[in-house]
């Protein structure tokens, strides 16, 4: 009888201990299994969040290449017209020129100032771009007042570049002290002297 009794006691010590492996075996399955199921997870999230990511880059690069295709027109014009990029002050000068010969001014003098950065009154978000100045300071002899007007409407034809009138001045010319009545210079020169600032705008870019 003790004999069975201390197999009987062996037998459940034996299971209690199958059953307490099983049980260890069961919660490391389970541990490793919730381990690998929220890694699983936290890999889906950073999937959807990369997918998600992709998108909006997609959505931007079409929003980008949509205002690219509306505004490049309007830009091209720009740089075109001499507003965008380097001065072209060559044209201002053969403007200036030609326009003087076909007016027939009796006299011309002109100085241009080097380009530098406007400050203007007002705040202004101009972006990766920049408003130089450059300022042209003319002196002429003419005839009459129309043939400032015939010079200014030339260089808007003519001149590449974006120009405002600062300053015009007009002064007749010296009187002879012999005859105080006529008008020194003749019928064919200046009766007319004029003196007028332009300056001329134009956008650099600063940033690559």
């Amino acid at each position: 009888m003790e004999m069975i009794k201390h197999m009987d006691w062996q037998m459940i010590r034996n299971a209690s201990i199958f059953l307490g492996i099983s049980a260890l075996i069961g919660a490391s399955v389970m541990i490793i299994a919730a381990t690998f199921l929220t890694k699983a997870k936290d890999q889906h999230h950073a999937q959807e969040r990369r997918l998600d990511d992709a998108r909006i880059r997609y959505q931007r690069l079409g929003e980008e290449r949509a205002m690219i295709d509306a505004y490049s027109p309007r830009f091209q014009d720009l740089v075109r017209d001499g507003l965008i990029g380097k001065e072209r002050r060559l044209t201002w000068l053969d403007a200036l020129r030609s326009a003087a010969r076909r007016i027939g001014l009796p006299e011309l003098r002109y100085t241009i100032s080097s380009r530098k950065p406007h400050a203007p009154n007002f705040p202004v978000h101009d972006g990766p771009y920049r408003i130089q100045t450059t300022d042209m300071q003319l002196t002429m002899g003419l005839l009459h007042e129309g043939d400032l007007f015939s010079l200014l409407t030339e260089l808007d034809r003519h001149a590449v570049g974006t120009y405002h009138v600062v300053y015009c001045g007009l002064r007749r010319a010296r009187r002879s002290l012999a005859f105080p009545n006529v008008l020194a210079p003749g019928i064919d020169r200046a009766n007319l002297h004029a003196q007028c600032t332009l300056r001329w705008y134009t956008l650099e870019r600063t940033e690559p």
